[in-house]
């Protein structure tokens, strides 16, 4: 059971990563913590995470942004949801909260990006495909088995689910991507699952994806040991991560534990052989793989503009 509070943003809205394929745009989170509890949740080691099962609603999110907006001299091209929880959470608060957000971005001109694993509700969906040309999407996808989804993300849409959210994207003209990280070694990167997952994504007609292996921290191997009942599976997993070194990552004073360089290059080689068969497109999240370099594309593409004096709500701005 999710346990649910609201509390107040004292914090601007808008903020900007640290991240490299995160700060061409400004980016927002609706909650603390989220509930869909995958167990690789790199947001588990942050000290404002809530706990497990736990999500915080900034209520006050909606009249915040306004404010923000009507102070800007320009307003942002697009805005990303969200670096550390999903704007499509099982929570009817979050899925209403993100509809209204969502709205009054798009209904004022600005574009929406976002990264989910959730199950995208009918109304929000459908005013997506009525602003396709404002919005990019990146569908978080690992397996093609729903079994593996069930103990890794046990609270996301089912498999089955998220690849019927692409294709319609895809047929309603929405720029849509798949998201293919983590990888787990020894356990979602042989061939057959490759193979499987690959075609799966294909069928929807989305045409490239982003990849990277799994990137341990502590408080994500604890969250390992404590969700995942089955000791062979944990172990399958982890024996990949034995005698490496720390990794520094491209965000402030952070690190990870990764695979081997060798092995990373080897499943990332196996992906892309058979992603040329699919006709997908393959990029490596270059954030999380500073020795090999590149870009996941995050937060999508959008067409280079010229600075314009922000028009938002003139009046009202003048009235007040």
């Amino acid at each position: 059971m999710v346990v649910v509070t609201q509390n107040e943003r004292k914090s601007a809205v808008l903020s900007r990563s640290s991240l490299a394929c995160l700060n061409s745009i400004p980016s927002v989170n609706l909650t603390s913590g989220c509930a869909h509890d995958c167990v690789y949740c790199y947001a588990r080691g942050y000290t404002i995470y809530p706990g497990d099962s736990k999500v915080v609603i900034y209520k006050n999110t909606l009249e915040k942004l306004k404010n923000e907006l009507l102070k800007k001299r320009t307003k942002p091209q697009a805005v990303y949801f969200s670096p550390s929880s999903d704007i499509f959470q099982p929570v009817p608060e979050v899925l209403e909260l993100s509809y209204l957000i969502v709205e009054f971005l798009l209904s004022r001109g600005i574009g929406v990006a976002f990264v989910t694993k959730g199950r995208i509700p009918e109304r929000t969906l459908n005013l997506l495909l009525t602003h396709s040309e404002k919005v990019r999407a990146q569908i978080g996808i690992i397996t093609h088995d729903d079994n593996i989804r069930r103990i890794f993300e046990p609270n996301a849409a089912s498999v089955n689910r998220r690849l019927e959210q692409m294709a319609m994207m895809i047929a309603g003209g929405i720029a849509v991507e798949a998201r293919i990280i983590p990888i787990l070694p020894g356990i979602t990167d042989s061939p057959g699952s490759i193979n499987s997952l690959l075609h799966d994504i294909a069928s929807t007609g989305v045409k490239r994806a982003a990849i990277s292996t799994l990137f341990l921290r502590p408080a994500i191997i604890s969250s390992f040991r404590r969700h995942i009942s089955d000791e062979d599976l944990l172990e399958k997993l982890l024996i990949f991560y034995r005698h490496t070194s720390r990794l520094s990552v491209r965000a402030e004073h952070s690190s990870v534990i990764p695979l081997p360089y060798p092995k990373r290059q080897e499943i990332y080689n196996r992906f892309s052989q058979t992603a040329r068969k699919f006709d997908i497109d393959l990029v490596i999240c270059g954030c999380m793989n500073p020795d090999i370099g590149g870009t996941c594309n995050i937060v999508g593409e959008w067409p280079i503009q010229n600075k314009q004096p922000d028009l938002f709500n003139q009046g009202e701005h003048n009235n007040s």
